[in-house]
């Protein structure tokens, strides 16, 4: 599928990226992890750890179109042309920043890259289907979040509970909104079932009951932000 917004609107896991790492270094509840220079056209990451476990590989930022200011005095301070303080709205040409070639399949293409020689066997990064599986299919949360009859899409039955109670322990997110859950999943490549009769019914080519699929490879935890983790 391709990516896009709830409106149909076009949209790329690059944008997505990009939208949630701005909210992130705007914030001042996490100056102390990554924030704006004091020009406000790059920013800098203070805790390397802080930043990888909310989500953000600093690895990925060269393909969203980010530079590493190499005269900084800080030893990770990067800028992209089109990332200013105060302007969140500004929106780069499609070949920049992580434009429509940034898709899954292409991000999977990276991964598979990364991890070229080091005797592994390559294979789809499963982390992502893990964490969907594993919420979905708890059973102490069924009346909350659970599989379809088919067992081939996922029904949210209580929208308050499971963005509260449920999502959080699984998934990490700025603000646990449903439209930003809703859109987070169409990007990663899952669609809401909208011939259900249940407002939130979502599936997956790879989220099926029964097939939770191979134990994880080791990584970063599962965020909007870690977009390297993919279904």
């Amino acid at each position: 599928m391709d990516g896009g917004d709830s409106n149909g609107d076009p949209m790329t896991l690059g944008s997505f990226f990009r939208s949630q790492l701005y909210e992130m270094v705007d914030d001042p509840s996490t100056d102390s992890i990554v924030s704006w220079s004091e020009s406000g056209k790059s920013f800098v990451v203070w805790d390397d750890s802080g930043f990888l476990k909310a989500g953000f590989m600093k690895e990925i930022l060269e393909h969203v179109g980010f530079r590493k200011v190499e005269e900084s005095d800080q030893k990770w301070e990067y800028a992209c042309d089109y990332f200013v303080r105060g302007q969140p709205g500004l929106t780069p040409p499609s070949d920049i920043c992580g434009g429509p070639v940034l898709t899954p399949g292409y991000l999977r293409k990276i991964e598979i890259k990364k991890r070229s020689g080091t005797g592994r066997k390559q294979r789809r990064p499963s982390l992502f289907k893990r964490k969907m599986y594993d919420m979905v299919d708890d059973p102490s949360t069924d009346s909350i979040v659970s599989w379809s009859e088919s067992g081939k899409s996922f029904i949210i039955w209580k929208e308050t509970e499971f963005l509260r109670d449920v999502l959080p322990q699984h998934v990490f997110f700025l603000r646990y909104e449903m439209t930003s859950f809703a859109r987070w999943l169409y990007v990663m490549g899952y669609r809401k079932v909208e011939e259900s009769s249940h407002q939130w019914e979502f599936a997956g080519d790879y989220l099926v009951r029964g097939e939770p699929g191979e134990p994880d490879l080791p990584t970063p935890p599962c965020t909007p932000g870690g977009i390297m983790i993919t279904p």
